[in-house]
């Protein structure tokens, strides 16, 4: 079992696009990249990018039940 099976390297990117205004929040968008594929996936949330990585979490931890190794 090798360790790099076992972890994910992502490099998080994240930048205002428009400032808040008295009838708008502020507008955020936000990248994460796999430097190891340099894959990247853009999301306009926070809350996006966290469901895509409770979702590799999930993913991770399902080849675990599936592989033996719960």
């Amino acid at each position: 079992m090798e360790l790099e099976n076992h972890y994910q390297v992502y490099l998080l990117r994240l930048w205002r696009e428009r400032p808040a205004s008295p009838n708008h929040p502020a507008e955020w968008r936000f990248v994460l990249e796999n430097p190891n594929t340099r894959q990247k996936r853009g999301f306009d949330s926070l809350e996006g990018a966290l469901v895509f990585l409770r979702a590799q979490i999930d993913a991770e931890q399902q080849g675990e039940v599936e592989g033996g190794e719960a």
